[in-house]
């Protein structure tokens, strides 16, 4: 009698946050599970909002980015399950990893027959009616993320040294923006002016005093953001010149512009968190929710209450200041490709 065959297809990975800063906290997860894959690679499945194709484009354990959409309104759960079951038909994985507590998406593996499905339980019977276990306990609900992909990769052995993203960098961004900037005297800091909220945005009058500020330290003074921050950036900026407008880089090249300067201070968004996977010193001006210091190369500035207009002008240049002379802030070097 021949042996049965093994389940054919790809390993899916779920992760249905939608920011770049949580795309950044599951990289070693990906990593884990990709490494235990025999292909040593895993599809992701992750939300438009995460830029995850982009973000991810040169990660050698990501074979290829799949957007699962974002519903609303009351027909939310069955759009969720018709889309990932979608996913999964056009995927045919062999197993399915969902980092989260949803039921949506484990459903819909069910019904599309994926023969291994697992997930975070967490005590949801929405979840893990449809799953494999082991689960994380229900105690664990209100832990923050960080906890849980601690703790979900040892209940099921995946082998995570550092929580470190390590984020790889495309060297054709690399290059473009050494082309672009590289004229330009360092050491450079990076003010990361954009936000996803008001809440977690500081004024851009202190961003303009703390460049003001750093000019014995900073000959350049790049302000990062989306282009819905550059008129904001471009009307608080200092006219002296050191100050220029980097809003209008697409996502690639201000990684790389990041991952090429000496520091970053900045808001509770992607670009901070992009910049500790970088491995850039890293200062954070946090709002709500503020996250966990899981970097070493992150410094937390807690408003306190969620109020990020309490952090003052002169706590963010004492922390700049400290950092840069206690860890010789100065430019990374990268060979252009």
């Amino acid at each position: 009698m021949n042996a049965e065959k093994p389940p054919q297809g790809p390993v899916l990975v779920y992760a249905p946050d939608r920011g770049i800063g949580d795309l950044m906290w599951h990289l070693p997860t990906f990593r884990a599970i990709a490494a235990r894959a025999t292909e040593g690679q895993v599809v992701l499945a992750a939300r438009p909002s995460s830029r995850a194709a982009e973000v991810l484009a040169v990660e050698p354990s990501i074979s290829r980015v799949i957007y699962a959409k974002h519903f609303s309104g009351p027909l939310k759960g069955p759009k969720e399950v018709v889309d990932f079951w979608r996913i999964c038909r056009e995927v045919k994985p062999r197993a399915v990893w969902i980092l989260e507590k949803i039921g949506r998406p484990a459903q819909a593996a069910w019904l599309a027959g994926v023969p291994e499905r697992r997930g975070f339980g967490l005590g949801h019977a929405s979840q893990e009616r449809w799953l494999q276990g082991p689960f994380l306990p229900k105690v664990m609900r209100p832990a923050h993320r960080l906890e849980k992909l601690a703790a979900f990769e040892t209940l099921h052995g995946l082998k995570v040294d550092s929580r470190e993203p390590g984020l790889l960098l495309d060297p054709k961004a690399v290059a473009a923006v050494q082309a672009r900037f590289g004229g330009r005297p360092g050491p450079w800091l990076v003010l990361g002016v954009g936000a996803s909220e008001p809440a977690r945005t500081w004024p851009a009058e202190r961003f303009a005093a703390v460049s003001q500020a750093l000019a014995d330290l900073f000959p350049t003074v790049f302000w990062l953001g989306g282009p819905n921050d550059a008129s904001r950036a471009a009307a608080a900026m200092p006219t002296t010149g050191r100050d220029v407008l980097a809003c209008d880089l697409p996502l690639d090249q201000a990684a790389a512009l990041i991952a090429l300067s000496a520091g970053f201070l900045g808001n509770d968004s992607g670009p901070l968190n992009v910049a500790a996977a970088v491995g850039r010193p890293a200062i954070g001006l946090m709002g709500t929710s503020p996250v966990p210091a899981y970097s070493r190369w992150l410094t937390r500035l807690d408003g306190g209450e969620g109020r990020i207009a309490d952090i003052s002008v002169e706590q963010a240049l004492e922390t700049v200041r400290t950092r840069f002379t206690q860890e010789q802030w100065s430019n990374r070097d990268i060979p252009a490709a």
